[in-house]
Order: C-alpha cells, then sequence, then structure tokens
C-alpha cells in the first residue's frame, strides 16, 4: 500500500482515477483541493486544503505521499504555473512518482492551447522522479451529454460542451473526409487501468490506453443504426480547416480547428502498451457504450 495524491480529483478524469484506486482497496488515496469536499472524506478519501500558490502549502500536503497523479484541468490560465509548483514540491517532498496532466494526446506542438504541457513535460522528464503521462485519446463521455439513461454516468465528471457529434440533437460534423482513425476511451476505463498502473514495478514513460478505434465516419454510422435515427452530418473538408487555421481565428476557434486539424493529420491514432499489461480490464467499445446510453432514447 502506498499513499496517492491526486491534484484535481474532484471532477473529470480526476473523479474517475479516485473511484478507481478506492475500489481497489490497496491505497491510501489523497486529494488536493482548494476548498472542503465532505462527500469525498466519507467515501474515505483524505482531502489536503492547498493553495498553488504556496509551494509550502503544497509539499506540506504532500509529506508522506509516494505517488502524485495530475488531473488538474489542462486548459485553465494557471494549468503550466500550477502543474509545475505540483512537481516541484513532490521533488521536495520526497515524493517517488509523478503523473502530469495529459489525458489525451501527446502531440503538444499541434494545438497551441498545449504549449504549456510542453513545458510541464520536459520540467517532468528532469526530475529525477518516475514519471508517465497517461494518453488516452479523445473520451467517449463527450456524447454523454443529454442523454436520459443514466447521464450521470455517461458523463462520468465530463462538464464540456458535445465535441463534433451531439447525440441529443442528432448532429455530426466530420472532419476532413471522415475515414482517419481515432482512440476513443471512457472516462471510467481509464480510472482503472491507472489505478492497475499503480502496482507496476517499471512505468513506461507514455501509458497508451485503447478503448476503441474508430473512423469519425464509423461512429455516426454506428450512432444513426443504435438510435435508430438520421443524423444530420456536415463533413468539415481540410482544405476548409486550412483556411481557418491561416486567418488568424480568435483562440476558441484556433484550438478546435487545430484539433480537427490533429485528427486529420492521425495524431488521435495510436497503439496501446497499457492495455495488454492488464487482460482482465476490458474497455467499452464505441458500440457499447452508445448502446447502453443512447439505444431506445
Amino acid at each position: 500500500m502506498v499513499t496517492v495524491a491526486i491534484a484535481g480529483g474532484t471532477t473529470g478524469i480526476g473523479s474517475n482515477v479516485v473511484r478507481e484506486i478506492l475500489a481497489t482497496k490497496k491505497h491510501r488515496v489523497v486529494v488536493l483541493s482548494r476548498s472542503e469536499r465532505p462527500a469525498l472524506e466519507e467515501k474515505g478519501v483524505s482531502v489536503s486544503l492547498v493553495d498553488y500558490s504556496s509551494a509550502q502549502s503544497l509539499e506540506t500536503a504532500l509529506q508522506g505521499v509516494h505517488t502524485v497523479i495530475s488531473c488538474i484541468w489542462s486548459y485553465g490560465p494557471d494549468f503550466g504555473t500550477s502543474q509545475l509548483a505540483l512537481l516541484k514540491a513532490a521533488e521536495d517532498a520526497g515524493v517517488k512518482r509523478f503523473v502530469p496532466s495529459d489525458w489525451g494526446t501527446d502531440h503538444y506542438g499541434s494545438v497551441n492551447a498545449y504549449a504549456a504541457k510542453t513545458t510541464v513535460w520536459n520540467a517532468v522528464k528532469a526530475s529525477g522522479l518516475e514519471y508517465t503521462r497517461f494518453i488516452n485519446g479523445i473520451w467517449m463521455n463527450l456524447w454523454g451529454l443529454g442523454t436520459s439513461r443514466n447521464e450521470a454516468e455517461a458523463l462520468s465528471g465530463y462538464a464540456g460542451p458535445p465535441f463534433l457529434i451531439d447525440m441529443k440533437k442528432r448532429t455530426a460534423l466530420i472532419p476532413g473526409d471522415g475515414s482517419q482513425k481515432v482512440v476513443f476511451t471512457n472516462m471510467r476505463d481509464v480510472g482503472k487501468f491507472v489505478a492497475a498502473s499503480l502496482d507496476l514495478q517499471h512505468w513506461d514513460p507514455d501509458s497508451r490506453i485503447v478503448g476503441d478505434e474508430k473512423s469519425y465516419a464509423e461512429v455516426v454510422d454506428l450512432a444513426e443504426s443504435i438510435t435508430a435515427a438520421s443524423f444530420e452530418k456536415t463533413h468539415y473538408p481540410e482544405s476548409q480547416i486550412k483556411t481557418v487555421l491561416a486567418g488568424n481565428p480568435d483562440p476558441e476557434q484556433l484550438f478546435f480547428h487545430q484539433f480537427m486539424q490533429l485528427i486529420v493529420d492521425g495524431g488521435l491514432e495510436f497503439k496501446a502498451n497499457v492495455n495488454s499489461k492488464f487482460p482482465d480490464i476490458k474497455p467499452v467499445s464505441v458500440e457499447e457504450y452508445l448502446t447502453k446510453y443512447w439505444k431506445g432514447v
């Protein structure tokens, strides 16, 4: 048993990591939080109040911690500084293992909003700690918004808008010709693989998790078949993506179009190196996810 501290463990991917580590009953779980979290404490989680602008606050909270897992929201304005402060505190507190907040892709150079991730990743590699980053492609949970069948479980902490496919509105924006394969993974399964990885004697620098691999065209075909409904499909050709990117778009449109370009370029297609280490974990497929939460809805 080791003590594992999760930063950003109250929502999103962090809540899934916390839940699945608790389910193993193998480790002590500490959540670093800016505010009181009585609901987590009732589940057996120790909550440490921290101030990310205070090195002393963070170092004190990490005393006796073996592994730090960062699930800090990666688009926040203080993402880079918070992660670097957390890493420095982990080093000073004698932490052994560190996981930076990634949970998507390692193609940082393709998306301007990921610039801070490059800085953090370089600092992690130079830290002297054992480390890994979990790369899991696009979360299936983006498709959970609006279902009448256990929406909370379908979302699993995801609180953002739909991306490209809106299951409730039956609309789909398909980047490029729609044929490029993309890795999709349920956040609940990501949590399971992360929890299991705590028991590995050695971590690879990159921990790649694959729930399923489908093109956007294939996902839309499945969605139409499972819901027995026709989706309003809009094809967004690569030439149009490039035109928008060349026109100095605002930050939101820049991120959106850079991410679509990343999909078209194959940046979200990769092979797993974690799944085979835990054959008892059977990740949910795209078809299974859509069937569970949208068949008959």
